[in-house]
Parts: C-alpha cells; sequence; structure tokens
C-alpha cells in the first residue's frame, strides 16, 4: 500500500485501541469536524 499511495504506512500494535482513541480524538473536535463536513467552500 505505501509503495502504491507513496504515503507511509504503520501497522498498531493493538487496532482497536487505535480506533477508540481516534474516535475519541474526532468526537473532541466535533464542532470543528461538523463545520467541515457541512462547509459549500464558500466560507
Amino acid at each position: 500500500l505505501s509503495e502504491e499511495t507513496g504515503l507511509p504506512i504503520h501497522v498498531a500494535e493493538d487496532p482497536l485501541s487505535a480506533v477508540v482513541e481516534g474516535t475519541g480524538k474526532v468526537l473532541d473536535e466535533l464542532e470543528f469536524l461538523t463545520k467541515l463536513t457541512t462547509s459549500d467552500g464558500r466560507g
């Protein structure tokens, strides 16, 4: 995958914990994420 995309790939030692941590980070920034996903690009 890394060769095809040119992006670094990391395999988590504990994938479930990685998902939980990532979800927590998204929820911490929920207002920003909502604005980002509902923006029509005009400000």
